[in-house]
């Protein structure tokens, strides 16, 4: 299978599925971690929630790269575009912001106005 190279448009386009399924595997695992933090909890409870945890960060990875969209960290994902990544973290309203193949989330900037129009050459 070849791997899919998203215009900006798209990317847009399937972010609230990406924001829903993300959002619900957040919400799973920031009640568990909020209970690791925040309990006093038997050692095997704790390793039970820690795992539970995983299970969940392992299943929403999944399902992010079966919609051939990168997962490059913990509720981080990042559109190849050909040229690099668009990219998108939980929290943002939308894809906002790229980075070059060879950066990352530190080197990311602002996606230019005009990049949607630029898009529709690919």
């Amino acid at each position: 299978m070849t791997k899919k190279l998203w215009t900006l448009t798209e990317a847009r386009e399937v972010l609230p599925l990406v924001r829903d399924i993300t959002r619900e595997y957040y919400l799973r695992a920031s009640v568990l971690a909020d209970d690791v933090r925040n309990k006093l909890l038997p050692e095997n409870v704790l390793e039970a929630k820690e795992e539970e945890i995983g299970e969940i960060v392992k299943h929403w990875t999944n399902e992010i790269l079966a919609m051939q969209i990168d997962v490059k960290g913990l509720w981080l994902v990042d559109f190849d575009n050909g040229s690099g990544f668009y990219c998108w973290t939980w929290g943002e309203e939308d894809v906002l912001y790229e980075h070059g193949y060879h950066e990352g989330f530190r080197s990311r900037k602002l996606i230019e106005e005009n990049k949607e129009e630029d898009d529709s050459d690919k």
